[in-house]
């Protein structure tokens, strides 16, 4: 009976382990998606209704309006970073284009899932996860030095300079980065989680198996190398019994009349002492 509750506890743990890790894995490659779309955007920030001119920067590509129809001529490649306004544009494109990078080896990474331990699996993505969100925090930090650019003052002018955006606003790309960085952060708490789980379900296979109970909060955790499952108690060793004496050793040989004699009246006499302690008989 108690097996029996134990396996259907077991399978419900797994279903919701596996559960939490689907969800995972998908908010993990939405957060791929987001860092992509932060990086080639040239959204960060931009124009507003008090600035001479419209326009707009990203982190390696700007847009901005040229003659007196303000029509958006945008310049910057990512595959020359010379035409990159900024220094710490270009320090913030190198962070956000690496933090990218290593959200798509975590997403590689799931393949593994099929020839690795979960475990394992859920550890090396944690730490890209962790690497990734600091890339993209550091993304975020550096980005406002480079307002100081003398294309950024001329957009944002009333006294743009780092740190200080002036007339411009923030844009979309640059909210949804630093939400980002707590996407990231909130993926690499929940593969730390998803990866002891695994653990605990690993000592519950084996308790299973054994017959002994659960490690996850149903009695003593099973130790997988087999020293202890179940609880201390149920391992206490047991009293031998006492071996059988000479005198109830039927299948020794028979002793000798004479000594016969004086082991029956060794007990006589034994059995007498004790009727005499007790009070009720004297003989």
């Amino acid at each position: 009976m108690y097996n029996e509750e134990l396996k259907i506890y077991h399978s419900s743990y797994i279903r919701n382990a596996r559960a939490i890790g689907v969800l995972w894995a998908i908010f993990t490659i939405c957060f791929g998606i987001i860092n992509l779309v932060v990086f080639i955007q040239p959204f960060w920030i931009g124009d507003s209704k008090n600035t001479p001119m419209t326009g707009h920067f990203g982190l390696y590509r700007y847009c901005l309006g040229r003659g007196l129809t303000q029509t958006l001529q945008c310049e910057g490649r990512l595959d020359d970073f010379n035409t990159i306004p900024s220094d710490a544009f270009k320090a913030a494109t190198f962070f956000v284009g690496f933090s990218f990078l290593l959200i798509l080896i975590c997403i590689f990474c799931m393949l593994l899932f099929f020839c690795v331990h979960a475990e394992k699996v859920y550890k090396i993505c944690m730490w890209l996860q962790i690497v990734s969100a600091l890339c993209m925090f550091l993304a975020c930090v550096i980005y406002p030095a480079g307002w100081d650019n003398s294309l950024v003052s001329g957009l944002c002018a009333n006294g743009a300079e780092k740190y200080n955006r002036g007339d411009c606003t923030i844009r979309w790309a640059y909210i949804l980065a630093i939400i980002g960085i707590f996407d990231a952060a909130i993926l690499a708490a929940l593969a730390f989680f998803l990866a002891d789980r695994q653990e605990k379900l690993a000592f519950a296979s084996h308790g299973l198996i054994n017959g002994g109970p659960a490690a996850y909060g149903m009695g003593d955790r099973a130790s997988i190398s087999g020293r202890s499952i179940g609880s201390k108690r149920s391992f206490q060793p047991q009293p031998l019994a006492p071996e059988p004496t000479e005198a109830y050793n039927y299948h020794a040989e028979p002793l000798p009349l004479d000594r016969r004699t004086y082991q029956s009246k060794r007990r006589g006499s034994a059995a007498g002492s004790q009727i005499s302690s007790s009070g009720a008989f004297y003989l």
